[in-house]
């Protein structure tokens, strides 16, 4: 348990005892109010303890800690209405009494409210508690992420970012989405929904970033391996969720992110969306059957790079009709660049 959390307890428990020590001599006509001044310094202190405890420690949750504060808050307005109903008793001045207390009461209720509003298991409860309040400020980075820019979109699970001075593919950890044009399989179902869907969401971020795992962080074709977030929400677990990917290509160490996806997985094949909702899987032979007629059709057949770059100087990606892998020499999804 976080120390913090654990001194803010005890002080709680402190906080009760010197509390009915007061009583006991406001009942025997001894000096109390010492003890009472007491009490509510060490609650204030509990109180405080209990923020940095959600504060400092990942595993405990801001709402965790709003729901302390909210308890200490109760015990508070339950002591001064105690002290209340002892001056009523006694036929002593209670004037504002009341007013203390239900002040402490509606605090204690605004403390529960914002812990019920706050996500729990958040990583970051201060951008959990800004976000609430609408407060953070997406246009900075978050730490161990690598803000970058969109250079152009290949697919649903790459794109090409400019990064480092220059631009790159990176290719979205531990995901698949479904294939919108490729020159072997032809187009899958969702494919061009995966593609549009991860267009849409970058396009309207302000602030993209990467973040790479611990293992290697580049492939075999040179495509860099990275989660990608979108002012602050990571784009592979929103497809996932969505059901426009599938949890795949898993490789140790690169699993830091596993259970959270294959999380976000069950949900999206419980509610039977996206790729979940097909007969087949959807790198199925059959859909492969179905649509290879179709993609020979489409298909801009060039000789060589020399031909293409006639028609398109700039190379063609992965998603468009004339692009063949044998003529993209990096496999970064651009060919004849």
């Amino acid at each position: 348990m976080n120390l913090f959390l654990i001194l803010s307890i005890i002080t709680a428990l402190i906080t009760g005892v010197t509390f009915g020590i007061g009583l006991v001599k406001r009942a025997t006509s001894k000096n109390h109010k010492q003890s009472w001044q007491v009490s509510i310094m060490m609650i204030t202190v509990a109180i405080v303890l209990a923020l940095v405890a959600a504060l400092m420690d990942t595993e405990l949750s801001l709402g965790a800690g709003f729901s302390t504060v909210g308890a200490y808050l109760i015990l508070i307005a339950i002591g001064i209405f105690i002290i209340h109903l002892m001056n009523k008793t006694e036929k002593r001045a209670a004037k504002g009494h009341l007013r203390y207390a239900g002040i402490a009461l509606v605090t204690a209720l605004a403390a529960f409210a914002i812990a019920f509003l706050v996500v729990d298991g958040d990583e970051d409860p201060v951008r959990e508690l800004n976000g609430i309040f609408g407060a953070e400020d997406r246009s900075l980075p978050t730490e161990g992420r690598i803000p970058v820019t969109v250079s152009s979109f290949i697919d649903g699970d790459t794109t090409r970012f400019n990064f480092n001075g220059e631009e790159a593919s990176f290719r979205y950890l531990l995901i698949d989405t479904p294939e919108t044009n490729h020159p072997r399989v032809g187009a899958q179902p969702f494919g061009k929904e995966a593609s549009a869907r991860t267009k849409e969401i970058l396009e309207a971020a302000s602030l993209i970033e990467v973040e790479f795992d611990v293992g290697p962080e580049q492939d075999h074709y040179d495509r860099y391996l990275a989660y990608i977030y979108a002012d602050g929400e990571m784009v592979n677990e929103t497809l996932v969720r969505e059901g426009l990917a599938q949890v795949k290509y898993i490789n140790p160490p690169n699993t830091k992110y596993l259970e959270q996806l294959e999380a976000a997985e069950v949900e999206a094949e419980a509610a039977a969306i996206g790729i979940w909702s097909l007969d087949h899987p959807y790198d199925s032979d059959v859909y492969q059957e179905e649509s290879g007629n179709d993609i020979r059709d489409q298909q801009e057949n060039f000789a060589n790079c020399t031909e293409l770059r006639q028609v398109y100087p700039e190379g063609v990606y992965a998603d468009h009709a004339a692009y063949q892998l044998k003529m993209d020499g990096n496999k970064d999804g651009h060919a004849c660049e």
